[in-house]
C-alpha cells in the first residue's frame, strides 16, 4: 500500500473489533452486541446514535440468521434455493417455521453445517462502520428480491405507513430493512451508507455511521485504492516501454 494510502487508512481506521461467531442471535448476543456499541459511542460521546445502531445491527443480524435457516429449509426438503420453481415451495415452508417456532431453534442445525453470522466493528473518531457477515452468498432470486424491498422501502418515512402497504410480508425481512432506512432517516443520516450484497462467497451488510463531516465512506475508500492502483499499473507500463 503507497505512503499516501497508509496515511488515509490511519486516520481512517483506528481500531478494528470482531465478535465470535453467532449461529443464532441469543440474548447474550443481543447483550454483547449493545455493550460494544455503546462501549465505541462513549468513546467519541456519541452515545446519541445508540439505539439507531443497536436497533439496525440487530435486525441485520436476525436477517442474517433467516438467511441460514431459509437454507437448511431448502434443503431439509431437497429443494433448490436457486431454482425458480423450488423457491415458491421453498419459501411458503420458511414462512411456516418462522411463525411456528423461534429461529435460535435451528442453531445447532446451523452450528454442525457451518452457517456462521460474524459481527465487525471499524471505527475512529471520524465515524464507525459495522459489517454483518454471513459465510453464504445471496440466492440469485433472493438479492434481485433484496434490492426491490430496499428500493421500496427508501419511500417511506414511517414504519407504520410501510407496514400498512406490506402487511403481508409474513417473512420479515423487507419490514427490518424498512426500519433501518426510516431509523437513519430520521437520525438525519444518509441511508445509503446501508449496503448488502455478495462478496467472495459471503453475504455482507455494512453499515457506516459518520459522526462528523469528516468520515470517508467505504466505497469512496475503495474507489482511491482503485485509482491509485490503475495509476501505480500505468507507471509500471510506461516503464517497461
Amino acid at each position: 500500500m503507497s505512503s499516501l494510502l497508509k496515511n488515509m487508512e490511519n486516520k481512517t481506521i483506528l481500531k478494528r473489533y470482531q465478535d465470535i461467531n453467532a449461529y443464532g442471535f441469543s440474548e447474550r448476543l443481543k447483550t454483547r452486541v449493545l455493550r460494544k456499541i455503546e462501549e465505541i459511542l462513549s468513546r467519541f460521546k456519541r452515545l446519541d446514535l445508540t439505539d439507531t445502531i443497536y436497533t439496525s445491527v440487530k435486525e441485520l443480524i436476525i436477517n442474517a440468521t433467516k438467511a441460514n435457516v431459509k437454507r437448511i429449509v431448502f434443503a431439509d426438503h431437497n429443494l433448490d434455493i436457486d431454482n425458480n420453481d423450488d423457491w415458491d415451495k421453498g419459501t411458503a415452508i420458511f414462512r411456516q417455521k418462522l411463525l411456528a417456532c423461534k429461529l435460535n431453534e435451528f442453531s445447532n442445525k446451523t452450528k454442525s453445517l457451518n452457517y456462521k453470522v460474524k459481527i465487525r466493528y471499524i471505527y475512529n473518531r471520524n465515524g464507525m462502520r459495522v459489517e454483518v457477515i454471513n459465510n453464504t452468498p445471496i440466492p440469485k432470486i433472493d438479492e434481485k428480491r433484496l434490492r426491490g424491498k430496499l428500493e421500496s422501502a427508501m419511500k417511506y418515512r414511517s414504519i407504520a405507513d410501510f407496514y400498512m402497504d406490506n402487511a403481508d410480508n409474513i417473512e420479515g425481512v423487507g419490514m427490518g430493512l424498512a426500519l433501518i432506512i426510516i431509523l437513519l432517516k430520521n437520525q438525519g443520516l444518509d441511508p445509503d451508507l446501508l449496503r448488502i450484497g455478495s462478496e467472495d462467497e459471503q453475504t455482507v451488510a455494512r453499515l457506516e455511521i459518520p459522526f462528523n463531516d469528516h468520515y470517508i465512506p467505504y466505497r469512496e475508500i475503495k474507489f482511491r485504492e482503485k485509482l491509485e492502483k490503475e495509476k501505480k499499473d500505468l507507471d509500471i507500463s510506461y516503464e517497461f516501454k
